[in-house]
């Protein structure tokens, strides 16, 4: 007897496992108010009123059952309008499939005829109905704002879409106002124009359904097509080819009608748009050299505002004329560019990020750009450009399935980034010292900064409880590109490149986990026969550390900055301190200093050279004499680079210095800071600049800035999430 109850809970219990199993992309509701219907009104409740039973995969972030039913094509017919009133109105078709249950799903399932669709609080829905049927349905929004992941705090059920297996397609009408965290409406005085606004996506990793209703995870890739209309002078680009154009002149203006068709299959994130009032310059056509039958990518299209674009108009191969190249190598390594044209759309100085590699459109922010530059691409925004260009084959080719193994674009393309990098310029100093750089920074957050907890240090992080965006971090860019680089080290870099190309080329369109790609390793290499490589494999991916060693090149231009940094360190006097310092800015000013041939240009070399003297100011110990002698080199340095009046020319520079000088009060910098913090948006920058003041009466200071001229209501989503939580803890750190 006691044989027989063993046998049959053992059973029971292998048949419960196997439900939550198939069943881990789900979730029911239980209706309080099942009897009402709303005949195709939206309702907005609360978890008081509709009670959400979430059997939620930890790393989905969704409430889409695509066990149940699965997107197949996407179709957008939209209204846009940037002027007084800024919104997004007008319908999505879309073709899904529903799905046969399992065996087990069907015995035992609670899998019900309900479609869930993943929604943002600032959509609203007024109609659906069948396309096929003309069958108006009946459908439900419940939202409740005290999830703590934003992005799962609202969701539409609609009930009984269709009664069979198969395919349908439903019509959802909706409008989405200008606080939705998936569209940034940048503000007028955020642009180079100071005229419009300038609407950007803001998708990444999982908030298409700020936006568009649907099944919004990367797990599900398909084609879309979409028909966009907009008022000029504004134009609007999409993440997809251009099919056609139609005017319409009416009382309220000209309006113009853009249709798009993307062809490959894409996750719900990279469907983008961008609208503002931009022109445009093709670099292929002025660079001939670049032109050939064969070319993939038979148009390559700089857009940006006009003011930007003048600078552009006569001689933009002068700055972009790597893209051509670059693709080229890229070609030869990954295989063919797939996505025909390729555009880069440069983002005004609000926008909040670097770059954005949306398929077809690549954002870049315009404030990377030296456009002062004469002698050929600078090397630091090049690298943003390669970093983006690589994700048309690492992130939207092959895309990673949950946001924790986002390391598989950003980590893959880190990796590959520097290569390129080495291989476009054929100098691999350039390469060796970011890589370096990169390694002893992680090694320094990994080892002793205490601001990520254990799980974020992990490659492979478990985000159970987390805004899917906390797979974005430090730890999966530069511990992702060194994981890279200690396969490399074994393997040899040709061996390794043929693996790359055998992932991709295995899992082309579609989306994969980190599983498939050690898969990729154990086949191509072997590693299951190599139990210490296995070990290692798994120490770099589940572990919190980095304790496997990376074989670095050895690299002449870190070591010099090495040299210097020590020299300054060391230094037994103040005034030795001093003077190595002014003589280091003569030498690369005067290009005759250890660091003037190392880099391609100048602007390169302020970079290295003020990342160094940060370091100094930030780990030396700042006597009263010390103090002094460095707030007058800070005033000389000013006087021979006019940093402070490089604000809106160089940004990237400015907030390097203002790091530097903030620490000492520098006048002309803090006067700087309240037009700094009005105009720019890129993340990066800020929180540069914000981690600069050292002292409570700097904190004070900056406060009152922040308080009086930061509009913290202008990033959407998490983004602003996060960083009003850091400018809070700011000024709640000083006051208190």
């Amino acid at each position: 007897m006691t044989e027989r109850r063993l046998f049959c809970s053992s059973v029971l219990f292998l048949t419960l496992f196997l439900i939550s199993i198939e069943s881990t992309h789900g979730f029911t509701f239980a209706y309080e108010n099942s009897e009402s219907e709303s005949n195709g009104d939206e309702s907005e409740s609360d978890l008081s009123d509709t009670v959400m039973d979430l059997r939620l995969e930890h790393r989905d972030h969704t409430y889409a059952d695509i066990n149940s039913y699965r997107t197949l094509y996407m179709s957008l017919k939209l209204t846009v309008k940037m002027h007084e009133e800024r919104s997004v109105s007008g319908y999505v078709e879309t073709t899904f499939v529903k799905l046969k249950p399992s065996w087990m799903m069907s015995k035992f399932g609670k899998a019900g005829p309900d479609l869930n669709l993943d929604i943002g609080p600032h959509v609203t829905v007024t109609d659906i109905e069948n396309i096929d049927t003309g069958k108006k349905l009946v459908f439900e929004k419940a939202c409740n704002d005290s999830i703590a992941i934003s992005v799962l705090q609202c969701v539409l059920q609609i009930k009984d879409p269709v009664d069979y297996v198969g395919e349908f397609r439903l019509r959802i009408h909706y409008s989405v106002s200008d606080k939705t965290s998936a569209l940034h409406f940048i503000p007028p005085y955020q642009t180079d124009d100071n005229q419009y606004h300038f609407l950007v996506s803001t998708t990444q990793p999982s908030d298409a359904r700020g936006w568009i209703p649907c099944q919004d995870t990367p797990a599900l890739k398909y084609p879309y097509q979409s028909e966009i209309t907009v008022k000029r002078p504004f134009t609007v680009l999409m993440s997809g080819t251009l099919v056609s154009k139609s005017v319409e002149e009416t009382d309220d203006g000209t309006w113009e009608t853009v249709q798009f068709r993307q062809d490959l299959p894409v996750p719900p994130f990279l469907i983008a748009i961008t609208v503002a009032d931009m022109v445009a310059v093709d670099v292929r056509e002025h660079d001939e050299s670049a032109v050939t039958e064969e070319a993939a990518v038979p148009s390559i299209k700089v857009w940006g505002e006009r003011t930007v674009m003048e600078k552009l108009r006569a001689d933009p191969g002068r700055i972009f004329s790597m893209i051509p190249e670059m693709m080229d190598i890229c070609e030869k390594w990954y295989g063919r560019y797939e996505w025909g044209t390729y555009d880069i759309v440069l983002t005004p100085p609000g926008y909040a990020f670097k770059g954005m590699e949306f398929p077809q459109m690549n954002f870049i922010a315009a404030t990377n750009i030296d456009f002062s530059n004469t002698a050929g691409p600078n090397f630091i925004y090049a690298n943003v450009i390669a970093h983006e260009m690589i994700h048309s084959w690492f992130g939207n080719l092959v895309t990673p399935k949950y946001a924790g193994d986002i390391w598989l674009a950003e980590g893959v393309t880190t990796f590959e980034e520097l290569e390129l990098m080495e291989a476009y310029y054929g100098d691999p100093k350039i390469g060796e010292y970011l890589r370096r750089w990169r390694y002893t920074s992680l090694r320094d957050v990994l080892e002793s900064y205490t601001g990520y907890s254990a799980k974020y240090k992990i490659l492979t992080p478990y985000l159970t409880n987390d805004h899917p965006f906390h797979g974005f971090t430090y730890i999966h860019y530069n511990k992702g590109g060194l994981f890279l680089e200690y396969i490399a080290n074994h393997t040899g870099r040709a061996e390794l490149d043929r693996g790359l190309k055998k992932y991709l080329d295995l899992y082309k369109y579609q989306s994969v986990d980190t599983a498939d790609f050690v898969h990729v390793l154990y086949e191509e290499f072997g590693f299951e026969t190599e139990k210490e490589i296995e070990r290692d494999i798994f120490v770099w991916l589940e572990r919190p550390h980095t304790k496997v060693p990376v074989k670095l090149y050895p690299s002449e231009i870190y070591e010099e900055c090495v040299q210097i940094y020590r020299a300054l360190t060391r230094s037994k006097k103040e005034r030795d301190e001093k003077w190595v310092l002014a003589d280091i800015a003569e030498s690369f000013k005067h290009g005759s200093g250890p660091l003037a041939t190392d880099t391609p240009n100048l602007r390169s070399q302020m970079m290295i050279v003020l990342e160094r003297m940060e370091n100094v100011v930030s780990n030396v110990n700042m006597t009263e004499t010390r103090i002094k002698n460095w707030k007058r080199l800070v005033n000389r340095l000013d006087k021979v680079f006019s940093f402070t009046s490089r604000t809106e020319s160089d940004p990237d520079i400015f907030a390097m210095w203002a790091q530097i000088a903030i620490k000492f009060n520098h006048t002309e910098t803090m006067s700087k800071m309240p037009d700094f913090f009005e105009k720019y948006g890129r993340l990066d920058l800020i929180f540069t600049v914000l981690d600069a003041p050292t002292d409570n009466r700097l904190r004070g200071t900056f406060a009152n800035i922040l308080q009086t001229k930061y509009d913290l209501t202008r990033y959407p989503g998490f983004i602003g999430e996060l960083l009003r939580g850091y400018v809070d803890w700011f000024i709640g750190y000083y006051e208190s």
